[in-house]
């Protein structure tokens, strides 16, 4: 099964469809020098996996909440202009965020795109300041979000970016790993702030809960995949930290000055329990995230989570036959 083949995706192509154009509409209108800048990036963004995601969250949230009652016990429907304005408002702020990411990843060539980066971010902003003009418990959502999001950012360039052997070791706490994409979480806020919810509402907690777990479960996926790569550019992330810190632990190391790729692989060959850790940690994740929307029975959500277990359990069997080959190769095993 393939991303575009699952329900969440499959069932809402046209609203996805609709999303996209309006964001693109969007960006035509931006002057000429930032209309270049986004132009050549746009089909590589709109048909990325997680743009779909952020662009269509809002549409899962709203047909949730359709069919939970409201705190007065009534009906309180959504309007389809307002979920579309705020998945708008959500690809364009994900579009600027990834521009961010990718600062974070090293890609010096992003820096170019800053401005485009705040265009984007205006833009969503406007979008949102139209549904909910002096609303104060969303505004209040988005700022705490924002602070939160960037001081994770924040921390997480000063550990890839200021070098290995100066940078402290202590990987991310899962809190950490889901501060970064904590503005995933405004789609929620603000489609509860439309119907009069608050933020303590069981509905919106639940929500919010189960996009945090989510996310650590999506971070750990990510990082697992690039550590290497991100090594390679003198980048620690979240697993090499990881592995980093328990080669110190174990003496493998005398100091964080002594890391280096090779080191690092042979270890990461050899200890058997923080492979398997690394995969506990994200499947617990995806159950937390799945345990905490179990009682609203969201076939979109449900999708959504049974994917990303899905796939980490799949990644995990291919990093599991690489690994067994490489050890052989390398004389761990017979």
């Amino acid at each position: 099964m393939t991303a575009a083949d699952s329900f969440h995706i499959a069932a809402y192509q046209v609203e996805y469809a609709t999303v996209l154009a309006r964001a693109q509409h969007t960006i035509a209108g931006f002057p000429p020098l930032l209309r270049s800048l986004a132009e050549p990036l746009l089909p590589r963004w709109g048909a990325a996996p997680f743009s779909r995601i952020v662009g269509l969250l809002p549409f899962w949230v709203a047909a949730l909440m359709d069919s939970a009652p409201s705190p007065r016990g009534s009906a309180h429907p959504s309007r389809r202009d307002e979920t579309e304005t705020l998945a708008q408002a959500n690809l364009l702020g994900w579009w600027s965020t990834l521009i961010q990411d990718g600062l974070l990843d090293g890609d010096r060539d992003q820096t170019r795109l800053l401005p485009l980066s705040m265009a984007l971010h205006a833009s969503a902003i406007r979008l949102l300041a139209g549904l909910l003009p002096g609303c104060d418990p969303f505004w209040q959502a988005f700022e705490r979000l924002s602070h939160a999001s960037s001081e994770a950012c924040n921390w997480e360039r000063r550990r890839r970016l200021d070098g290995l052997g100066t940078v402290g070791l202590d990987p991310a706490a899962p809190d950490r790993l889901a501060e970064r994409s904590s503005l995933v979480q405004l789609a929620v806020a603000a489609q509860c702030a439309l119907r009069g919810i608050g933020p303590d509402h069981p509905l919106c907690a639940a929500l919010c809960d189960m996009l945090r777990h989510y996310t650590i479960a999506r971070q750990i996926a990510d990082d697992r995949s690039d550590w290497v790569q991100d090594l390679q550019n003198g980048q620690l992330n979240h697993v090499s930290s990881r592995l980093a810190r328990r080669m110190l632990d174990a003496g493998a190391i005398a100091s964080p000055a002594e890391l280096d790729l090779e080191r690092m692989m042979g270890y990461y060959l050899h200890d058997d329990e923080l492979f398997a850790a690394l995969h506990q940690e994200a499947m617990e994740a995806c159950r937390r995230a799945a345990q905490c929307i179990a009682p609203y029975r969201s076939r979109p959500l449900d999708s959504l989570i049974g994917e990303m277990a899905q796939q980490l359990e799949q990644n995990y069997r291919v990093a599991l036959d690489s690994r067994h080959r490489l050890r052989a190769a390398f004389a761990f095993e017979k």
